[in-house]
């Protein structure tokens, strides 16, 4: 699981397997050049001062409809979210710039709100508003080709399928969108790969990160009864320590996925070493599954070599360490202790993992 290679050390231990001629190696170059040097054209300020043009200009747009009186009609708000969001997709579609992309970005996301609104506002049952927000987000999901609001769309509809759960069947349904959330989100990470060559590939990024980002704060939440409980948990819901155990089960299978795919030994010496740390962490923090979830986010950035799974997974494990440190109805001593307790467990899994033997690499002949 080492930092992200270079892509001479790729391109030269293709050559060294026999994969890639002794001339590939220039050809990349001499591309990654050309890419280069149109993508770094225009400086990047400049490409910052036309994209906060593009939303000054969406909203100039936007102010002039208000002037004339559309927000006092429902059936306008919808008319008008509806030519928005398309006109949008296809100004996205057929424009390139930071100016155009922008301004549809903008445009976009201004048509989901005003839909979203006009039909609140026509509708009596909550639950309405929140079935029509999904279903806008995902049309755009799949038809705006512009990965920041995938990414935002991806964390809107979870938003409401969590909503649409919570309101039907309370605390529980909330707690297994949650799950579903996870298991989802862990998939999608693990076979990045194969999906990504499929029809759909631009999506899994997007979809991934945003899940990525969505499901740690929920939870965090999710473990702060005195704030969102009165409101979100005003029915029945799981235990804690049954929700922690879901997302450790979602986490022993990522970890039996990855050691899997490094022809490692789940089995062994290296698989009772991580499976023990997995579950002595799911034991001592069973009040706060944040914690075992951003150990598994963990472990897909490090897998995927991925610096920015990396961040978000780091930030979360600060953040519900925090909070499991302060949730503890320990004295200072004894939380003193568990925590350094803890750091003992993973620097001695992480001393069992490093002393592992290295596996010879497999020529060209033995893979025939």
């Amino acid at each position: 699981m080492s930092l992200r290679p270079s892509l001479r050390d790729v391109l030269q231990g293709l050559q060294r397997e026999g994969q890639l001629d002794e001339h590939a190696e220039a050809r990349a170059l001499a591309t990654l050049e050309v890419h280069q040097r149109t993508s770094t054209a225009t400086p990047w300020f400049v490409k910052a001062l036309a994209g906060f043009g593009a939303w000054i200009a969406a909203g100039f747009l936007l102010s002039f409809f208000g002037c004339t009186g559309l927000y006092k009609e429902e059936a306008a708000f919808l008319v008008l979210g509806v030519l928005l969001g398309v006109g949008a997709t296809f100004l996205r579609r057929s424009g390139q710039g930071a100016f155009l992309e922008q301004l549809a970005l903008a445009l976009a996301l201004a048509g989901v709100g005003l839909i979203t609104t006009g039909v609140a506002m026509l509708a009596r049952d909550e639950s309405i508003p929140a079935i029509a927000h999904f279903i806008v987000c995902a049309a755009l999901l799949f038809t705006f080709p512009d990965p920041i609001l995938r990414f935002l769309a991806t964390l809107n509809m979870g938003g409401a399928a969590l909503f649409l759960l919570w309101d039907g069947l309370g605390g529980v349904g909330l707690d297994v969108g949650i799950l579903a959330c996870a298991a989802l989100m862990h998939g999608l990470f693990l076979f990045q790969s194969r999906l990504t060559a499929g029809p759909r590939g631009d999506l899994v990024g997007p979809v991934g990160f945003a899940l990525a980002s969505g499901i740690p704060l929920v939870l965090l939440a999710r473990g702060i009864p005195d704030v969102v409980g009165t409101w979100f948990f005003e029915r029945a819901a799981l235990p804690l320590p049954a929700l922690t155990l879901g997302l450790t089960a979602i986490t022993f299978f990522t970890a039996w996925s990855v050691m899997k795919e490094l022809k490692l030994d789940p089995a062994g010496g290296a698989g009772a070493a991580v499976f023990a740390a997995l579950t002595v962490t799911a034991l001592l923090t069973p009040h706060t599954p944040a914690v075992i979830t951003a150990v598994g986010l963990l472990t897909l950035g490090f897998h995927r070599r991925s610096n920015i799974l990396l961040g978000i997974a780091i930030a979360f494990l600060l953040a519900s360490g925090g909070w499991y440190y302060y949730d503890l109805g320990l004295t200072l001593l004894a939380k003193a202790i568990a925590l350094a307790g803890s750091g003992l467990v993973f620097l001695a899994l992480r001393q069992a993992l490093s002393r592992r033997p290295p596996t010879a690499p497999t020529t060209t002949a033995e893979a025939h």
